[in-house]
């Protein structure tokens, strides 16, 4: 099998249908393992890939979700406005990339890198902007992201958020920049974006190719071995054949 980056790479190019790529959507999760209060290990680089490195080992997942939205890029800007540079350098964002760049060196090709980023209706909304500009900042942490070594862009917004033209602009954008380095871009709900496969992490299957990961966010008291079983039967496999 392929590794689990090339796998990604694969997909994003558009010739991996055969291939599974298994990454539940679990970030704070991995605090319990740092043994930090969330707020601490949102923003520190060094607990996030040390810990994240470990639930990835603890799980046997494909890969790490090294950001996930949740109101990161608003408490980032300090309050200063919809900035992608101020944002990126602030903050919880700026502890994701630094945890991101310094994952994608250590794990090299043997993990897939997620980075769920709050799209542009939703930064139009906790910014009081427009959606073009807040298309524009979307598109710029994208490309931090992605130059960083993440393998997919995780979309996320708020729900009943709208998708007309200037929001399909915005993303169609971000998703060439994804492209560019060989990611993907993926929409956690949308009906113009492609979305992952889904699996609920009380009924996982092995239906489905392509990124797999949970229905949900994972929470962060959740249960490892019972994530560990997930990954296996999303992958698969059996629970005691899980270490390839």
């Amino acid at each position: 099998m392929k590794p689990a980056r090339k796998r990604a790479q694969a997909i994003a190019q558009g010739r991996g249908r055969e291939h599974r790529v298994v990454v539940p959507l679990a970030f704070e999760t991995a605090a319990r393992i740092s043994a930090r209060p969330v707020e601490v290990f949102r923003c520190d680089p060094t607990q996030l890939a040390n810990a994240l490195t470990e639930l990835q080992r603890a799980i046997d997942a494909d890969g790490m979700v090294v950001a996930c939205a949740d109101r990161m890029e608003f408490e980032s800007s300090g309050g200063d406005g919809l900035d992608a540079a101020l944002i990126s350098t602030h903050g919880r964002v700026a502890a994701s990339l630094e945890a991101c760049a310094r994952l994608r060196q250590s794990s090299g090709d043997d993990a897939v890198l997620v980075a769920g980023l709050t799209g542009p209706a939703t930064l139009s909304r906790q910014f009081e902007a427009d959606i073009a500009r807040a298309g524009a900042c979307f598109a710029e942490l994208t490309k931090a992201f992605c130059a960083a070594g993440a393998d997919l862009v995780l979309l996320i917004e708020d729900e009943g958020h709208v998708e007309d033209e200037p929001w399909q602009d915005a993303v169609r954008t971000a998703g060439n920049i994804a492209r560019f380095h060989q990611a993907s871009l993926l929409a956690w709900t949308s009906v113009h974006v492609p979305m992952p496969v889904k699996q609920p992490l009380s009924a996982p299957s092995s239906a489905g190719l392509g990124f797999i990961m949970t229905d949900t966010r994972v929470p962060a008291d959740a249960d490892i071995a019972a994530l560990r079983s997930w990954v296996c039967a999303a992958r698969g496999a059996r629970s005691d054949t899980v270490k390839r």
